[in-house]
């Protein structure tokens, strides 16, 4: 059973550079990541998992009342979860097996991530 990397990450983030290692790492293990559709981290790492042509990707998005619809994708399969952000998290926190967060320290939605997947997460502090 393949195994799933949530990636998460500050809007704030405009560099990922020190999280390259880790993303390459997880591509060679043949890895399925899941990250969301803000700007910022979720946008930039797509960008480059899509440069590497990396196939083994679902972006997460908010469906709120029934009308959301993915921001910021490239192209990737896209995965509607009813509610807010927070929803969107908590799914993509339940189903995840490992977390690579990039994080500004100040992010309030990358640091409820890190909490809810406990020690299973790989920090960043970029």
């Amino acid at each position: 059973m393949t195994k799933i990397v949530m990636v998460s990450g500050s809007r704030s983030i405009m560099n990922i550079s020190p999280g390259m290692q880790s993303l390459n790492r997880i591509m060679e293990l043949n890895f399925s990541i899941i990250l969301g559709d803000a700007s910022g981290v979720d946008k930039l790492v797509q960008e480059y998992l899509r440069s590497q042509n990396y196939p083994n990707v679902r972006v997460y998005f908010a469906l709120w009342s029934g009308n959301g619809k993915p921001r910021n994708v490239t192209g990737f399969e896209t995965v509607g979860v009813q509610g807010s952000y927070s929803d969107r998290d908590k799914v993509m926190c339940s189903v995840c097996d490992y977390g690579l967060a990039l994080w500004d320290g100040r992010s309030r939605g990358t640091r409820d991530n890190i909490n809810r997947t406990e020690r299973k997460t790989k920090i960043i502090r970029i």
